[in-house]
């Protein structure tokens, strides 16, 4: 395993390896509304001098059935870029347990 982290720089924000990684194993319509989703969304995430992010999504698949993600992000004043640090498929139980932990 590598030292250091490695990222990707795409749209104003930095993109890891294990993004990267997990995103690409979906399904890539699962893959391109969690971007479009993260796209939408980005601004409204908190800033955090010390630690990652984790927050809960849901996105509708082509039969209109919930997917839930729970997105790891790192964004703190002093980084110009915020970094998208992974990304997980989840069961909705666990993505509601995001939401009401907010």
């Amino acid at each position: 395993m590598d030292a250091e982290q490695k990222y990707i720089r795409e749209a104003g924000y930095d993109v890891a390896e294990d993004f990267m990684e997990s995103i690409s194993d979906m399904d890539i319509r699962t893959g391109i509304k969690i971007a479009k989703f993260i796209e939408k969304n980005i601004d409204n995430i908190p800033t955090n001098k010390l630690i990652s992010t984790v927050l809960g999504g849901v996105i509708m698949d082509d039969e209109n059935e919930p997917i839930t993600f729970a997105l790891e992000i790192i964004k703190n004043k002093e980084s110009e870029f915020t970094i998208l640090s992974d990304v997980q498929l989840i069961p909705m139980d666990e993505y509601l347990d995001l939401l009401n932990i907010k």
